[in-house]
């Protein structure tokens, strides 16, 4: 990690959905890295908790933390908000985009309001972000916006219609961004984690349906501070696709090396998970 310790040292980074999770996760090891942050969530008091924990990781005391409680997908406050913090304080040196949400289900069952309410938080939360930030960015010169996906924005995942599509535009979206940032100095990555074991995931799990806990092999969550590692260690290194886990990467490796060859493996996966439920309910 000594790269890592030297690339974030220093830095000021701003993370979306840093009150728990991964975005805390990251946050706690930047901090130990010796950057400030500054946490972006919607509920102010777990705002505060989190902070609580990281003064005492702090390495120095020129280390800073702030806080800022807003909806990503609020766009008039966020477009409000933004300006003023950036008024008063230095403009960040890394966008960290990891806030999201996902609420699996069956297709016919989820409710539309389900649909914008992914995409707004997962994919357009990602898009204000980074559009109120990148002109700061462009005009130092300089910068790092690090978006997340999922492995459901590699494959579709049975159950996560809302989710994988809003995963897939985040994908679709930080494709272009590197592309047009890249000539201009301004670096990109985009992770695609694997189930994390995160509040978010126990939230979820709820809603699975059979099927989906039998593909996704959800039972076998990967630690959150894994991610957290591989991202800034990947991130360091200025990795465009960051993929945490071995067998994340064997799925990634195969989602977008097959083409229409991994169509038929996921109809048999879902297959087998069909006739586990038939049996488990005879």
């Amino acid at each position: 990690m000594k790269k890592a310790h030297q690339y974030f040292e220093n830095k000021h980074v701003l993370i979306t959905g840093g009150s728990s999770g991964i975005g805390l996760c990251i946050a706690r090891k930047l901090v130990q890295m010796g950057a400030s942050v500054c946490l972006l969530a919607r509920n102010q008091t777990k705002l505060d908790e989190a902070v609580s924990t990281l003064l005492p990781l702090r390495v120095h005391e020129k280390q800073y933390f702030n806080t800022l409680s807003a909806d990503v997908a609020d766009t008039p406050t966020l477009s409000k908000l933004i300006p003023e913090y950036l008024a008063k304080q230095a403009i960040p040196d890394v966008l960290i985009n990891a806030a999201g949400v996902a609420r699996p289900g069956y297709v016919e069952e989820l409710d539309l309001e389900i649909f914008k309410w992914t995409m707004d938080i997962d994919y357009h939360g990602t898009v204000t972000m980074t559009k109120l930030l990148l002109p700061h960015f462009l005009e130092r010169g300089s910068g790092h916006i690090i978006n997340f996906s999922s492995l459901a924005g590699v494959l579709g995942v049975f159950g996560y219609t809302a989710y994988s599509a809003a995963k897939f535009a985040v994908r679709g979206f930080t494709d272009v961004l590197r592309a047009e940032m890249k000539p201009r100095g301004i670096n990109v990555s985009i992770v695609y984690p694997p189930d994390t074991d995160t509040p978010q995931l126990t939230w979820e799990n709820q809603y699975k349906p059979f099927e989906t806990h039998v593909i996704a092999n959800s039972d076998k969550p990967i630690p959150a501070n894994m991610v957290a590692s591989a991202v800034l260690k990947a991130a360091a290194r200025n990795k465009y696709a960051i993929v945490p886990g071995i067998d994340a990467k064997l799925t990634y490796l195969l989602g977008t090396t097959l083409g229409d060859l991994v169509y038929p493996i996921m109809d048999l996966l879902v297959a087998n998970a069909i006739k586990k439920k038939q049996t488990k309910h005879k």
